[in-house]
């Protein structure tokens, strides 16, 4: 599939997927505030993804002016596929959304209309140094004692 397209993550937390005829769609990462949303079709809950739950999801989070029901379904399931690795590998439930945006902000949810409204990657990327920050803190802990 990589001959066949192109994806660029963009600075704005956007990942384009152009084709080798250079049509391309745009689609935004998700935030906390999809996550309700999307936890029908990608939660621990959710059965089998119908076709018409695939465009429904891509249509969601596509910020290109065409209409994802113009491609094939070929089209379709390759680039859900591409977005499954690229946008919605950063998907989590909800309530384990709550829970870092707590540990986050020291046992508070004061700024979590902050947190919902940030791109996945960034919130990943936040969950990843803060781990590390409190690996090192642990450490130093434990070599003190």
């Amino acid at each position: 599939m990589s001959d066949k397209y192109t994806i660029a993550r963009e600075y704005n937390y956007k990942v384009t997927i152009t084709d080798r005829n250079n049509n391309s769609l745009q689609f935004r990462d998700i935030t906390g505030k999809d996550l309700e949303f999307l936890e029908r079709y990608l939660g621990e809950e959710a059965k089998e993804i119908k076709f018409e739950d695939v465009i429904t999801i891509i249509e969601y989070v596509s910020t290109s002016t065409n209409t994802v029901k113009k491609l094939t379904p070929k089209v379709i399931k390759e680039i859900f596929d591409i977005l499954i690795k690229e946008i919605f590998c950063n998907f989590m439930p909800k309530f384990k959304f709550l829970e870092v945006c707590y540990h986050l902000q020291n046992s508070s949810f004061v700024a979590l209309d902050f947190f919902e409204s940030q791109p996945m990657t960034k919130v990943m990327a936040m969950i990843q140094i803060h781990q590390s920050e409190v690996e090192k803190i642990n450490k130093s802990r434990s070599q003190s004692t």
